[in-house]
């Protein structure tokens, strides 16, 4: 089946090549924030969808919006998409921006969304590279064009020529700072068109708040305010929420659509011939990894954005994939934490007393569960952990932070581990398909993860009360 994925639609967008330095400005939610109150105050009965309208009208060739000069150049840096690649290494991705809750969201498919929604039509995508730039657009120019969700996944499944049996990575990056954010580098190059996790998080974001403005008339700075500030911030859900407006079989119906829409309307892309049994195939599994690699699993924060000190010396390699999962909980921090800058700090404490007080080399655990909705990256999936003495080497050590010997996390939090986390750990390799769970007091003496926790996790699929050798 998958020896039709050559034949691609056209060719991927050329990286383009640049040194250009950075916009100079602080690129973050609260910069995006501030633009829309700016603007809102002079157009009080402006609608979120006006706004964003006018923000796409000023950045196109022939603009007439009635912005200020500083406006406008806040406005071409905020909703220019691009990733470019840098002549000393990596990968730049620019008109991204982070959030409260500590995702890098593009805002381009953000306002895109909140305007066309996530569903193809083919008369409102601007196939034929027009957008709302203007005609002059080039292909040489890698700005995102606004196309809805389903049709950037047809980009992004049907033009790079990568195989549908590579596993899917939207890839992420770090921030030069994240108190003051100006430019956000990419671990690596997207490999499907130039879709990358911002891009994906914006375009999830703009149809959710969609979503809210069906049954509600709100201001658009509102609108942000409660979806990104909230403890936890609702944001922190995008995956999950986004799923659930899926009916059965509705991304791929999308996508085979998109697929059509640019048969019939880019003619001029030499389109290869392809079956209508071909076509339903890539839509099918396209949707298929999209909603398994990537919807199902939980997002999980880099060392780079808690502020992560270096691993003191080398780290010892794991051989995944492993057959052991260890819970814990930290006990102190006792309290749960419920936003991005709690759940960093306790996470930089964490790292501070395992590396100063008890002089490991690291954070000891391999991975953090928050309350605010994201995992927190420890060891990570291939350094050896120091979370369960003796077990180090055969499995990771998952911990939830809060002191849980009388309460539990909030179900949707168990969900993300239990229910994502661990079943897209199999899939991707790293652990083994008949793993087992255990709590940390099963193979060390101690109270960890606390009783109520621990009650919790004997009723999880894998959980053994099973000693290994």
């Amino acid at each position: 089946m998958m020896d039709v994925w050559y034949l691609v639609f056209f060719s991927m967008l050329p990286m383009c090549f640049s040194t250009d330095h950075p916009n100079g400005h602080v690129m973050n939610r609260d910069t995006f924030l501030g633009l829309i109150k700016e603007l809102e105050s002079t157009r009080a009965d402006s609608s979120p969808q006006d706004l964003a309208q006018l923000l796409f009208s000023a950045i196109s060739s022939a603009s007439n919006a009635p912005l200020n000069e500083d406006q406008v150049s806040l406005t071409h840096a905020l909703l220019t998409h691009k990733v470019t690649a840098l002549k000393d290494d990596g990968w730049q991705e620019s008109g991204v921006v982070l959030a409260p809750d500590g995702s890098t969201v593009a805002i381009r498919p953000l306002l895109g969304a909140m305007l066309l929604g996530w569903k193809v039509e083919c008369k409102s995508e601007n196939l034929l590279e027009e957008d709302y730039q203007g005609p002059s657009s080039k292909r040489g120019d890698q700005s995102r064009h606004t196309t809805s969700l389903a049709m950037s996944l047809t980009l992004g499944f049907a033009n790079s020529g990568v195989s549908l049996e590579a596993p899917l990575d939207f890839p992420n990056g770090c921030w030069d700072s994240v108190s003051t954010p100006q430019t956000f580098q990419l671990k690596a190059a997207p490999s499907r068109h130039d879709l990358t996790l911002a891009y994906i998080n914006g375009a999830l974001d703009g149809t959710l708040l969609r979503e809210i403005l069906i049954n509600e008339t709100q201001k658009m700075s509102s609108l942000l305010q409660s979806y990104y500030w909230g403890r936890p911030a609702k944001s922190a859900f995008r995956r999950q929420d986004f799923q659930d407006l899926l009916t059965e079989g509705q991304l791929a119906d999308e996508i085979l659509k998109g697929m059509i829409c640019y048969k019939e309307y880019a003619e001029r892309q030499n389109l290869h011939p392809m079956s209508d049994e071909q076509y339903c195939s890539i839509a099918s599994e396209a949707a298929k990894q999209f909603e398994q690699q990537f919807l199902d699993c939980p997002a999980v924060i880099p060392r780079c954005l808690w502020e992560a000190k270096p691993y003191k010396g080398t780290p010892t390699l794991l051989q995944p994939p492993l057959a052991h999962v260890y819970i814990h909980h930290t006990y102190e921090p006792s309290r749960p934490c419920l936003s991005f800058q709690e759940c960093t700090a306790d996470m930089r404490s964490m790292q501070r007393f395992h590396q100063v007080d008890r002089g490991w080399d690291d954070i000891g655990y391999s991975f953090v569960v928050g309350s605010d909705g994201y995992l927190y990256e420890g060891r990570g999936w291939h350094w050896v952990g120091a979370h369960t003495r003796g077990h180090n080497s055969i499995g990771y050590g998952i911990s939830f932070i809060g002191d849980f010997t009388s309460s539990v996390p909030d179900t949707r939090i168990l969900q993300l581990v239990k229910d994502g986390f661990l079943k897209c750990a199999t899939r991707s390799g790293y652990i083994l398909p008949n793993y087992t769970i255990q709590g940390h007091r099963q193979v060390v003496n101690t109270t960890c993860p606390g009783d109520a926790l621990f009650q919790e996790i004997t009723v999880w699929e894998h959980f053994t009360k099973d000693s290994e050798e």
